[in-house]
């Protein structure tokens, strides 16, 4: 009974991973920018981001006049997408004040001030350049996600890869989607990753970005293929991870996704 129920569900795992991967066409979620922002030789100031579809709230803690601490507050819808694929959302920027600490709440006290604007220009899914006015003051730093506690990518999932072709040295390439759904294992030796998947197989070397890693190296299949890979925006939670990547083999580049609900052992 066990052994159907298992066949049944890695069957309907499987089924569920192609349907998912066929949709190509299909709009995807904007890049999940939710972490702690700042800078590694900046401490004390940062810029929490909290995500919900193509809405980010952010609280920017930092130091005003008198070096002291004040925290801002901003609303950030997304604006656009540049011609290099920056990607810019935007807002306005408040301070609050209310109801002192250890005293009982009084929302007559709320006040929202506005004191500027605020924008993020995502260069990527770790780096961006965070624009900020305050009265006449103007701030301009560029921020990465920040690391406080190592995640580990290690684990075996069942999931897939899936991937499209452009630039192809033969046009005629170019829009080959190809998936390759089963069992993913990642290992883990010091900083160097291996993700196995059921046709090909990915190394190189693992770096945390805050909340996602990423991984620069290449791969190899069994139909011979090989060539450079790059993994990026991959988060690993306790259910599972998803990510992106691009490459390119000796005739075409490729970009794609990969993701895998974690198989319990």
């Amino acid at each position: 009974m066990r052994s159907n129920l298992l066949r049944f569900t890695r069957a309907t795992l499987l089924t569920f991973a192609l349907g998912a991967f066929g949709h190509a066409g299909a709009s995807a979620p904007p890049t999940n920018y939710s972490d702690l922002w700042g800078r590694a030789d900046e401490s004390g100031w940062g810029l929490n981001l909290s995500q919900q579809a193509n809405i980010i709230f952010g609280t920017l803690f930092a130091y005003g006049t008198g070096e002291q601490a004040v925290w801002y507050s901003a609303t950030f819808t997304y604006q656009y997408t540049a011609a290099d694929n920056v990607v810019v959302y935007g807002g306005d920027l408040y301070q609050t004040s209310g109801s002192p600490q250890g005293t009982p709440w009084n929302p007559a006290l709320l006040n929202y001030l506005q004191v500027g604007t605020a924008t993020l220009e995502f260069g990527d899914d770790a780096h961006a350049l965070l624009r900020y006015t305050v009265g006449g003051t103007v701030v301009v730093k560029q921020i990465t996600r920040q690391t406080f506690a190592a995640i580990s990518p290690v684990g075996t999932f069942i999931g897939g890869t899936t991937d499209v072709t452009f630039n192809c040295r033969n046009p005629a390439r170019n829009g080959i989607v190809t998936t390759d759904p089963g069992q993913l294992r990642i290992t883990l030796d010091g900083d160097g990753i291996t993700i196995h998947a059921p046709t090909c197989y990915y190394e190189g070397r693992w770096v945390q970005q805050g909340q996602v890693g990423s991984l620069d190296g290449r791969y190899e299949c069994t139909n011979n293929a090989l060539g450079a890979v790059v993994f990026s925006g991959l988060r690993f939670e306790n259910g599972g991870f998803v990510g992106n990547y691009t490459g390119h083999d000796s005739s075409c580049e490729f970009r794609g996704n990969i993701g895998g609900v974690r198989l319990l052992e």
